[in-house]
């Protein structure tokens, strides 16, 4: 996402309430539940959550450069 992105959206205090918080809550209690399961350490699922996010930038960035001057967003 780019800067330009960033600045223009923002949640809405109802989709923080009622999308953005649960959804934080869920995936955390998900990873949670991982780790028991695995029996691994926390760092473990941290960095598979930095994979998922970067696989999101990167997409993001390389949707960016095929539109060449919109990130799609604005």
């Amino acid at each position: 996402m780019t800067d330009k992105c960033e600045e223009i959206w923002q949640p809405t205090d109802e989709q923080v309430d009622r999308i953005i918080l649960p959804a934080m809550q869920g995936i955390a209690q998900q990873c949670a539940g991982y780790i028991n399961q695995l029996k691994c350490p926390s760092e473990f699922i941290a960095v598979m959550l930095r994979d998922v996010a970067d696989a999101f930038e990167n997409t993001a960035l390389e949707s960016k450069n095929d539109s060449d001057s919109s990130c799609g967003c604005c």
